[in-house]
């Protein structure tokens, strides 16, 4: 339950701390007074948005703290996420601009979505558009979804686990249709291609081996020339290599003498084995010299074309090489498709028949909640002066017949259902949204918070003007209805209707006040003479009458 809830800075509330008891807990006031601006500061304390134009005016900042009591259901959680385990759990807020915000549990800062999602185990909260979730169908899944029913999870985590290993499957088996499509269309420019890229006979470094050979081809005579120079210098009687040994020679001769000399007569006798060896090289090369005319074209001829490819492609011949590998493994893929495909199929077909599994598994246990749900709404709408309807849940009947259709499959199941109801006997079963009136939306919505009530997994129910478009007996109803809610959980609950607010055990007066030119948010609690006064003036207005007050003074001991 809350505890205490403290507010500087919001909108027109400038500064205020509210203490809260068990059982329920009535907010009157005027219109505009700031009723609903609590109910907001509880919805960001459950992690509603934040907006910048919420921070009061001349203000830079707006800070919103509750103050709830401990629920042992949240000690896991808040273990695995560092977040200190006390007494209470305290819920911070700073808004300082629309980027900026500062949100602390416990004082260990936590992201929005983290508090969004523990938001269940602190309150449920209902604001006044919530009712008209009753006109949308497509939300009614979240309404009979129980929370904290561990059988439920279990059976929505198979199917989630089932959904996303077919749509895993489903995507290979997309991504082979499309590629054969797109490949058949381009086949036969592959098959080109591969033709034109293989009988290039590529290897990696081809190119500049083709072009030393063209070059060494093509200078044959300048080096048959210079080989020969070269060899006859060296090999020469009047010098070449016998001088340098000579000269080697007479200055070891005198080595004994400098060191120097030593030095000098080693690197010539270097220079004699080196060039001795360079000189049987030089022989071998003109005797292996050869020049072949065929070879020089073949070998032009082969680099034209690869150099043609390698401007064509603008790839180099690494990169040839490795398109040329690419466009073998997508032919092959499209030899091999009919094979991959229909594996595919045989897998992704599995896969179908395991979600269908799940799917009808989640439903069979909807449709036993839902049983439950109907009987217990039917008793809770009797309650509240609907004494004769008719309520049931129905649920669509999906078909399982093509493993390839996909689209009867979404996060939350297969199931769509619609609320049926009838309001008069012998009237037969419509729609909730076209049939109900805006005080049977309000009733029907409050069967379902007590309802649900019972299972929740938050000891905090807020009610803002829940009981819109309602009078008379029916709403005295209403007020016993919440009243008998509070004895399981807090309630706090905003209203305009004097037999709500008589029924409250606490009572809470929101009015505003002109202070240096400035309207703020106050806030009174109400007991005695002055709880007679505040119902009287909503039975009959400012101008309070004898009989208000008695009347008033009635509604508060009739509880």
């Amino acid at each position: 339950m809350l505890l205490e809830l403290s507010v500087k800075n919001f909108a027109i509330i400038e500064d205020l701390t509210l203490k809260f008891n068990d059982g329920m807990t009535v907010l009157t006031g005027e219109t505009g007074a700031g009723k609903s601006l609590i109910i907001d500061t509880i919805s960001l304390l459950l992690g509603a948005r934040a907006d910048s134009d919420m921070i009061r005016y001349n203000e830079k900042k707006a800070i919103i703290k509750g103050v709830f009591t401990h629920n042992s259901l949240l000690d896991e959680i808040f273990k695995k996420n560092s977040i200190n385990i006390l007494d209470t759990i305290t819920v911070y807020r700073e808004i300082i601009d629309s980027s900026r915000n500062v949100i602390k549990i416990n004082d260990s800062n936590v992201t929005l979505q983290f508090l969004k999602n523990i938001s269940i185990y602190l309150a449920d909260i209902h604001i006044q558009n919530d009712t008209y979730k009753l006109f949308n169908p497509e939300i009614y899944l979240s309404f009979i979804d129980p929370k904290g029913d561990k059988t439920f999870d279990k059976i929505m985590s198979e199917y989630s686990k089932s959904l996303y290993d077919y749509l895993d499957k489903y995507k290979v088996y997309d991504k082979i249709v499309l590629g054969n499509k797109n490949l058949k269309d381009k086949l036969e420019f592959l098959e080109y291609e591969k033709n034109e890229l293989e009988a290039l006979e590529l290897y990696e470094g081809i190119d500049k081996e083709l072009e030393d050979k063209v070059n060494k081809l093509s200078n044959f005579d300048k080096i048959n020339n210079s080989l020969s120079e070269a060899y006859n210098l060296l090999s020469s009687d009047n010098g070449g290599l016998d001088i340098v040994y000579e000269a080697a020679k007479a200055l070891d001769n005198i080595s004994s003498y400098d060191d120097k000399f030593r030095e000098y007569s080693e690197k010539l006798m270097d220079l004699y084995y080196i060039s001795g060896d360079i000189k049987d090289e030089v022989i071998k090369e003109l005797n292996s010299l050869d020049y072949d005319e065929a070879e020089l074209n073949n070998s032009i001829d082969r680099l034209n074309k690869i150099n043609k490819a390698k401007d064509k492609y603008k790839k180099d011949v690494s990169e040839l090489i490795k398109y040329l590998d690419e466009i073998n493994i997508e032919l092959d893929m499209n030899n091999n498709y009919d094979e991959l495909l229909n594996n595919t199929k045989k897998e992704l077909n599995s896969l179908f028949n395991k979600l269908r599994d799940s799917s009808i598994k989640l439903t069979n246990y909807r449709k036993k909640l839902s049983l439950e749900i109907e009987k217990g709404i039917i008793k809770e709408a009797s309650d509240l002066d609907l004494e004769n309807v008719n309520f049931k849940i129905e649920f669509n009947e999906p078909k399982y017949d093509d493993y390839l259709d996909k689209s009867i499959f979404d996060e939350s199941g297969v199931d769509k259902i619609d609320f049926l109801i009838s309001f008069n006997k012998g009237e037969p079963l419509k729609p909730l949204y076209k049939v109900a009136s805006g005080g049977e939306m309000s009733r029907i919505m409050l069967a379902f918070k007590s309802y649900f009530s019972k299972s929740s997994m938050a000891n905090l129910m807020i009610f803002d003007e829940i009981d819109t478009g309602v009078s008379g007996v029916t709403a005295k109803k209403i007020a016993i209805k919440m009243e008998s809610i509070s004895k399981n959980m807090q309630v706090l609950c905003i209203t305009h209707l004097p037999q709500v607010a008589s029924r409250g055990k606490y009572h809470k007066h929101i009015y505003k006040v002109l202070e240096n030119d400035r309207t703020k948010t106050m806030i009174e609690d109400l007991d005695g003479e002055k709880r007679v006064i505040e119902i009287a003036k909503m039975l009959s207005g400012d101008m309070v009458s004898l009989y208000a007050l008695e009347h008033a003074k009635e509604l508060i001991e009739g509880k």
